[in-house]
């Protein structure tokens, strides 16, 4: 018998005894825990403490005795445990504010209180010095930007998939290497206006004021009231690198937040000092950003033409002859890091293994995210949708292929071996994105999105 059969059967114990002697005895017996242990979640799971449930059941209970009998008031207060009339009227008022025999005849509708029923769900554990939210949803896209938000927008009940949320983002789209921090850099908006994008308030709360001094303490107060609100917080650094995480919990003691990054295991929650998030040897942390409440509707089919439009501009955006790889952006970049690699002596980047890391993830919500969009379109229109899912298709394919060579895993250093290997691989990937750019062009010029 599993824990949640065995609270279910203490529930119907107590409902079975309200017209009688309840033991919790027994309910410790049922539960195979002390009785403390089972009160104590009883108000994390339910809000109201045990004692209140037994006493709002009864008197639900008295009220249907009430209405639908003959019964003396004093028989039924003694029934479910009442010394006197005077002391079941008083409780009874109390919930229901009105007297027993105006509620015998009175025409209002009162509310009954049913049994409760336990399911294995649990929202969140809070103790005295901490407060974790639970069921907060994995990072199914390794992306730094948009899949934490679209994780607190899943938690607070918006069912956009994940790869709908990379798309009108726009990071389904981005192709960019040379520096670590180019899946970040290149990015057409921010959390906080994804946010705003989709209708809902954003509050940024920065770990400096304008005048550079530390406001830090103030952010952290900000994202653990969030939390004991049940609202999940996008935080800047607070368990990865550089990148928005999703925190959802703190640890006053050890003065820690608590959630998910994007590469930080799928499985348990990460920990970290929540002043971590005022710390980046990358760039100047940002902070937090806090969702407000929905103010307006969301266009959708706005933001999916705004998300085409950008895609095929960073796709053809072209930097100066001068420019390092880094500026690169979309198709030139794609071009130059294949001949990077079919070049001597190239030598394997920190850049490499997290862009072709990101990359690869994202662009398969680039396919996925265009079949479900094309839909809603005129055959012409969808047909170059379709076409372009494909492109992006066998672009992650050879991404796939390529990760083997440029992963953390692989050696450092130059390896000429190496290089031969990738460089036709990325050469191959680049020619399947630009297919895909052509094909949104096609799209874009149909008129009919």
């Amino acid at each position: 018998m599993d824990w949640v059969e065995r609270l279910n059967q203490a529930i119907a114990y107590i409902d079975k005894n309200l017209d009688g002697d309840i033991s919790y005895e027994e309910i410790s017996r049922i539960t195979a825990s002390p009785v403390a242990l089972f009160q104590r979640f009883f108000v994390l799971a339910t809000g109201i403490t045990l004692a209140e449930y037994i006493r709002r059941r009864k008197l639900s209970c008295a009220l249907d005795d009430l209405q639908g009998t003959d019964s003396k008031v004093i028989d039924i207060a003694v029934k479910y445990g009442y010394d006197s009339s005077d002391a079941f009227c008083v409780a009874f008022k109390r919930l229901y504010g009105l007297t027993p025999s105006q509620a015998r005849n009175t025409d209002q509708t009162l509310k009954r209180y049913g049994r409760v029923f336990f399911t294995l769900t649990v929202s969140y554990v809070k103790g005295e010095k901490d407060m974790i939210l639970l069921n907060i949803d994995n990072y199914r896209f390794l992306e730094p930007l948009f899949e934490g938000a679209r994780i607190i927008l899943t938690y607070l009940g918006e069912t956009y998939t994940p790869e709908y949320i990379q798309g009108i983002s726009g990071a389904a789209f981005k192709i960019a290497g040379g520096c670590p921090s180019r899946p970040t850099c290149v990015c057409d908006m921010w959390p906080a206006e994804l946010f705003r994008l989709m209708g809902y308030e954003a509050t940024e709360h920065p770990c400096a004021d304008e005048n550079g001094k530390d406001v830090s303490d103030i952010m952290i107060e900000a994202v653990k009231r969030e939390i004991d609100r049940g609202r999940p917080a996008l935080v800047w650094n607070a368990f990865t690198n550089a990148e928005w995480d999703v925190v959802c919990g703190y640890d006053e003691e050890a003065k820690q937040f608590v959630g998910r990054g994007s590469y930080t295991g799928s499985e348990d929650y990460a920990r970290e000092p929540w002043d971590r998030t005022k710390f980046s040897e990358i760039v100047h942390p940002f902070g937090a950003v806090l969702l407000g409440k929905k103010i307006s509707e969301f266009d959708s089919r706005a933001a999916e033409l705004a998300s085409l439009q950008r895609a095929v501009a960073h796709g053809r955006k072209t930097a100066g002859k001068d420019a390092q790889f880094y500026e690169y952006e979309g198709i030139q970049s794609y071009r130059k890091w294949a001949a990077i690699y079919g070049s001597k002596r190239a030598d394997r980047q920190h850049a490499d293994a997290y862009c072709c890391g990101i990359y690869g993830s994202v662009r398969r919500a680039a396919v996925a995210y265009l079949r479900m969009i094309a839909g809603k379109y005129d055959d012409a229109v969808a047909g170059h949708l379709r076409e372009a899912a494909s492109c992006f298709e066998h672009e992650a394919g050879f991404l796939s292929d390529a990760w083997p060579y440029l992963s953390w895993d692989s050696p450092w250093g130059v390896d000429e071996k190496r290089s031969k290997k990738v460089a036709p691989i990325l050469a191959e990937a680049a020619r399947w994105y630009e297919k895909g750019i052509v094909s949104l062009e096609k799209a874009l010029e149909c008129g009919g999105i």
